[in-house]
C-alpha cells in the first residue's frame, strides 16, 4: 500500500511539473514580439546592375556581364525623370563614379600641324629583290648557304652543281682554243656559250688552262644582302633557269602605311614622315614619302602610302609594325581635337557626349560631330563641338548603355534629320507651328508672360489636320499630344519662371520634331544656356544669330552660345 501511495504522488508531481512548464512557456511567449509572417524579399533598398548592351541582365553586385564582358552599370544610372531632353542623360554622382566615367576638354588642335597618325610595316624594297638562278641545269652537290636569313656578300659562293652539260661546253673550249688560229670564230663561240650561262670571264679562263675537265661548277651571289628564300637542298636536280636562291638588299626599306579614306587628301609625295617600331620604342626614324596609290581599298576604305628609309645600321627588318606620323597639309584649318576614345562610330555617323550638367547633378548631352583627320591618340571634330567643351573621354559607352535603357536617344537610335519626307502641305503646317513658338519664345526674352501666345499653340496644334501613314503618323500624334500638353499647361499659369520651366519642355519637343520632319524654311538656330534649368543646362530655337535668353530674359539676355542650325 505504501508502495501504491508513493507511485500516485510521483504522477502528480510530474503533472504538476508538466503543467507549470506549460504555463511559464505561455506567459514568456506571450511577451516576445511575434514573428513576421514571411513576404517577398524587398530589394528596394539594394542597387540592381545591368548591362548597357543586354538589359536583360541584371545582378545584385557589380561585375561583367557574362555575354559581351562589358562592366555593369547600376539601373538606378538609367533612371533619368529630371531632363525631358531625349538627347541628355542625367545620371547620379554614384553611378558616374562606378562606371568610371572621366572627360576631357575639347581643344583647339591645329591638326594639320600635329601630323596625320598612320599605321603600317616594314616591307622590303622590291627593286633590292633578286634572284639566283641555274644557268645550267645538274645536280645540286654541295650547299654553302645553310639557312634563311643569312648574309652574303656580292660574290660569294652558294652552292656547287654537278653539270654534265658543263662538262661537255669545258670539252668544246679546249678543243676550239687548240684551233684557235685556224678558226678563231669557233673559239669566239665556244667563250660566248659559256658567258650565257652566266659564267665569269675568270671562270672561262681557267677553264682554258685545265686540261682535266672540272667536273663541279660553283653559283655565286650576284649581289649582297639576306637570303631570304633557299629553294634547293642538296642532292635536288635542277634545270636551267630554276630560282635556287632569293637575295634582298637591305640597306634601304620600304614603310608602307594605310591612310583611311578621309586622310589621303592630306598627303602627298615628298611629305616627311617620323615613325617607330615596336622593337625599338625609344628612336624616331625619318622616311619620305615616295608614292600614294591611286586605288582606294573597297574592303578598308584606305590607299596604301609607301615612304623609302635607309637601313645601313639593319636595325629596321620586315614585317616590324609601325606607328607614323605624316605632316598633313599646312593649307587646312585646325579644327577641334578630342580622344580617339570618346568617338562612338555607328557607320556613317559619329557621336559624342558633352558634358552639361556638374559634380552634384552629371548630366550628358549626345552631340553628332563631322570628323576630319587621326592624330595620334586624338581625333579632329570639325563640327559640333565648339572649343573648351568637355566630352566623356572613359566610360562612353557606359552613358550610352544608360541613355539607350532609359529610353534617351542613343548611339543606335540617334534620329536622321529629314529621316520622313513630307508633303509640302504637312510642311507648311510644321512652318505655322514654328512660327508659333518663337511668339512664345520672344514672350519670355522681353519678360512677358507667354499664356497667350502658348494658348494659340495649343489651338494651332488642336486644329492641325494632316495626311500621314505608317510611323510617321504615329510620330507625329505623339509629338502633337506633347505640344498640346505642355503648351496648354504655360497657357494656364501666369507666372514667368514657371512658363520658363515649362518653356524647356517645349523647345525639346520642337527640336524633336525638326530633327524627324526635316526643317521650315528660314534658318534657325539651335541654342544653348549652361545656365538654365540650375545649371544643367537647356536649348532653344531662335530666328535670330544674337543670343536672347528666354530662361533669363534681360537679366542675362545674352547667356548661351549657338550649337547648331536648322537650314
Amino acid at each position: 500500500m505504501k508502495f501504491m501511495r508513493a507511485r500516485k504522488q510521483l504522477i502528480f508531481i510530474v503533472l504538476g511539473a508538466f503543467v507549470s512548464g506549460g504555463i511559464i512557456g505561455w506567459a514568456l511567449s506571450s511577451n516576445e514580439p511575434k514573428a513576421e509572417e514571411p513576404r517577398g524579399h524587398d530589394h528596394s533598398g539594394e542597387t540592381i546592375y545591368t548591362c548597357s548592351m543586354h538589359p536583360q541582365i541584371k545582378q545584385e553586385e557589380p561585375g561583367s556581364c557574362p555575354i559581351c564582358g562589358m562592366d555593369l552599370v547600376p539601373l538606378s544610372s538609367v533612371s533619368d525623370t529630371e531632363s525631358a531632353n531625349p538627347y541628355v542623360m542625367t545620371m547620379t554622382p554614384e553611378a558616374v563614379a562606378l562606371a568610371n566615367i572621366a572627360t576631357s576638354t575639347v581643344k583647339t588642335g591645329g591638326a594639320a600641324g600635329d601630323g596625320v597618325s598612320l599605321s603600317g610595316a616594314i616591307e622590303a624594297d622590291e627593286r633590292k629583290v633578286t634572284t639566283v638562278s641555274a644557268n645550267f641545269g645538274g645536280r645540286v652537290d654541295a650547299l654553302f648557304v645553310a639557312f634563311t636569313g643569312q648574309e652574303v656578300k656580292q660574290g660569294q659562293r652558294l652552292a656547287r652543281i654537278y653539270s654534265p652539260d658543263l662538262i661537255t661546253a669545258h670539252r668544246e673550249l679546249v678543243e676550239a682554243k687548240k684551233a684557235k688560229e685556224i678558226s678563231p670564230k669557233l673559239y669566239e663561240a665556244a667563250k660566248q656559250k659559256l658567258k650565257q650561262w652566266q659564267l665569269t670571264d675568270a671562270q672561262i679562263t681557267a677553264m682554258e688552262q685545265e686540261d682535266d675537265y672540272q667536273p663541279h661548277f660553283d653559283i655565286y651571289a650576284t649581289t649582297a644582302g639576306v637570303v631570304t628564300e633557299r629553294k634547293v637542298a642538296s642532292g635536288d636536280y635542277v634545270s636551267r633557269g630554276q630560282v635556287l636562291f632569293e637575295i634582298t638588299n637591305l640597306s634601304k626599306v620600304w614603310v608602307m602605311l594605310d591612310a583611311y579614306e578621309q586622310n589621303v587628301g592630306k598627303i602627298d609625295t615628298g611629305d616627311e614622315i617620323k615613325f617607330t617600331v615596336n622593337a625599338l620604342p625609344s628612336e624616331e626614324f625619318t622616311a619620305t614619302v615616295t608614292f600614294i596609290d591611286p586605288v582606294i581599298s573597297q574592303d578598308s576604305r584606305s590607299a596604301k602610302v609607301r615612304a623609302e628609309v635607309r637601313n645601313t645600321a639593319g636595325k629596321l627588318k620586315p614585317g616590324m609594325f609601325v606607328t607614323a606620323t605624316v605632316a598633313a597639309d599646312r593649307q587646312t584649318k585646325a579644327g577641334m581635337l578630342v580622344p580617339r576614345s570618346s568617338i562612338l562610330w555607328t557607320g556613317k555617323r559619329s557621336v559624342v557626349y558633352r558634358q552639361v550638367g556638374d559634380e552634384e547633378k552629371p548630366a550628358f548631352e549626345m552631340v553628332q560631330v563631322d570628323l576630319g583627320s587621326t592624330v595620334g591618340d586624338m581625333q579632329e571634330v570639325l563640327s559640333g563641338l565648339s572649343e573648351g567643351d568637355r566630352v566623356v573621354s572613359n566610360g562612353v559607352f557606359a552613358v550610352d548603355g544608360a541613355a539607350q535603357l532609359s529610353g534617351k536617344y542613343s548611339m543606335m537610335s540617334h534620329p536622321e534629320k529629314q529621316q520622313i519626307t513630307v508633303s509640302s502641305h504637312f510642311r507648311a503646317v510644321i512652318d505655322e507651328v514654328v512660327a508659333t513658338y518663337l511668339k512664345v519664345k520672344n514672350h519670355l526674352v522681353e519678360d512677358q508672360s507667354a499664356k497667350v501666345s502658348a494658348g494659340d499653340l495649343f489651338k494651332q496644334m488642336e486644329a492641325a489636320e494632316t495626311v500621314l501613314e505608317g510611323t510617321a503618323s504615329k510620330t507625329w500624334e505623339k509629338s502633337r499630344r506633347s505640344l498640346m500638353e505642355v503648351s496648354s499647361s504655360i497657357n494656364q499659369t501666369t507666372d514667368i519662371q514657371e512658363q520658363r520651366d515649362l518653356f524647356i519642355r517645349l523647345s525639346n519637343e520642337m527640336i524633336n520634331l525638326l530633327d524627324v520632319f526635316g526643317t521650315p524654311g528660314d534658318l534657325l538656330y539651335k541654342n544653348y544656356c549652361p545656365m538654365a534649368q540650375s545649371d544643367q543646362g537647356a536649348y532653344w530655337l531662335s530666328e535670330f544669330k544674337e543670343i536672347k535668353n528666354p530662361y533669363f530674359g534681360g537679366a542675362m539676355l545674352s547667356c548661351g552660345e549657338i550649337k547648331g542650325k536648322y537650314e
